[in-house]
Parts: structure tokens; C-alpha cells; sequence
């Protein structure tokens, strides 16, 4: 007699456990391989930088932001120590993250004197159009290459015999670097766009409205799915923010069209 309350699995119970226990563990396995293989295909000089990126990605968002700008200042020293990366799109993003985290603090943080925001809403100005100006020099020299001219640029500028590959797959490391810049033609637009909305932005609290109106619309001609740049277009002019869509939340738009 089976002592009362004993939990008793059935055979087919067993099987389903089974089943899933199995698909979990080949889960696990696939995306372990999977990222180091991603992770041994980067390029080992800016793997590094690569990292502080995504940890400030993490742990920034909020009027805090700048508390761990020194993980974009870190990142920042590293790609503008290759001359291959000096002016690579990741630079910009540095500069549009500190744009980002400024534009944030200046609005929104309640314990910060008018006289600071000010300051705070020009600083970021630079930042911004330091970003605008990345992005749009990086699209001028690799916005209209093909696959091929990109691959041969890149060849020419990250040479197999450096020291730093030894012990990696070059040719990994160079299909990697294509891949992200071929991904990047598409998402440098966005980019560009997000950042002329932030400028649009800093420009109407600094009471400039017709050069934000400027800078939505031309923010707009680059993604027209800019929800940021379309939101604060209606509120300049005197509408209401718009917000996302049922729809939209559970499906935004594919990254990867044009």
C-alpha cells in the first residue's frame, strides 16, 4: 500500500519530462556554442570595447546615466586607438549615448537648478552633433559600397600577419566585421534619424522651435517609422504624443527593412 499523498508519475508524464529535459539541454548546448562562436569570430581589438557597451546598454536609461558614462569613455579610447575604427559607426553611438543620458538628466531630474538644465541641454547639443557628424561621414565613405568593395576595404585595413589574430580565424573575423557593416548601412539611417530627433528635442526646450521642426522633419525623411521624431513633431505642433499601437507593441517594425 502506497503511503497517502506519495506523488506517483505516470509513464507518460515521464516521457514529457523526458522530452523537454532533452530539448532543454540541446537549447542550452546550441546557444552556448552558438555565441562563442560569435564571441570568437569578433574582432579581439575591440572585443573589449564591444563589452562596456553592453553593460552600459544594461544598466543606463534613466537620469542616472551619466554615473557610468566612464564605460562609454573606456569604450570611446578603444575604437579611437585603431585608426580602422576612428571613425567607425560605433563611435557615434558613443556620442549619441552620452547625448542621450545629458537630454535625460536635464529633463527629467527635479533636483537640477533651471540654470544647470540649460548648461546640460547645450552639452548634450555637442554630443549630438558629434554623433550627426559621425554618422554621416561613415555613410559617405561606406554607404554605396558592395558587399565586395566592403570586404576589400576591410582588407585593407585589418592585415592577417597583425599579431593580434594569431591563435583566431582571420577569415572569421573579417566576415564578422563585413556582416556588421553591411547591417549597419540600414541602421546607420536610424541612427542619423534618432539622433537629429534628440537635437529636435534639445532645440525645443531651448525654445528654438522652428530649427527642431527642422530637425523632426528631417529625422523623419531618414526612417519615417521614428515614433520619438513623429511624438514630438505633434507636440510642437500643440498635439498630443503619440503613443504605440496594440498592434505596434507586439510588432514592431523589422530592423532589417529599408
Amino acid at each position: 500500500m502506497k503511503p497517502k499523498g506519495t506523488f506517483i508519475i505516470s509513464k507518460g508524464t515521464k516521457v514529457i519530462l523526458i522530452i523537454t529535459i532533452t530539448v532543454s539541454a540541446l537549447a542550452v548546448a546550441f546557444a552556448f556554442f552558438y555565441y562563442r562562436s560569435i564571441n570568437n569570430s569578433e574582432d579581439p581589438r575591440i572585443r573589449k570595447a564591444r563589452e562596456l557597451l553592453a553593460n552600459y546598454d544594461r544598466i543606463s536609461g534613466d537620469i542616472k546615466s551619466i554615473e557610468v558614462f566612464p564605460l562609454l569613455d573606456s569604450a570611446f579610447a578603444i575604437f579611437r586607438a585603431l585608426p580602422d575604427y576612428r571613425s567607425s559607426f560605433e563611435i557615434g553611438v558613443i556620442y549619441n549615448n552620452k547625448c542621450s543620458g545629458l537630454l535625460l538628466m536635464a529633463l527629467y531630474d527635479t533636483t537640477i537648478p533651471e540654470i544647470e538644465k540649460n548648461t546640460l541641454l547645450n552639452l548634450s547639443m555637442k554630443f549630438c552633433d558629434s554623433s550627426i557628424s559621425n554618422y554621416s561621414q561613415w555613410i559617405t565613405e561606406w554607404g554605396n559600397l558592395s558587399v565586395k568593395e566592403t570586404n576589400d576595404r576591410i582588407r585593407n585595413q585589418m592585415h592577417d600577419t597583425d599579431p593580434v589574430f594569431r591563435g583566431y580565424s582571420y577569415k572569421k573575423i573579417l566576415s564578422r566585421r563585413g556582416k556588421n557593416i553591411n547591417t549597419a548601412r540600414i541602421e546607420t539611417l536610424r541612427r542619423l534619424s534618432v539622433s537629429l530627433s534628440n537635437k529636435g528635442i534639445i532645440y525645443r526646450h531651448l525654445m528654438k522651435t522652428d530649427s527642431a521642426l527642422l530637425c523632426y522633419e528631417q529625422a523623419l525623411s531618414l526612417w519615417k517609422d521614428n515614433r520619438s521624431a513623429k511624438s514630438n513633431l505633434n507636440v510642437l505642433m500643440n498635439g498630443d504624443p503619440i503613443k504605440p499601437g496594440l498592434i505596434e507593441s507586439l510588432f514592431p517594425p523589422d530592423k532589417n527593412e529599408k
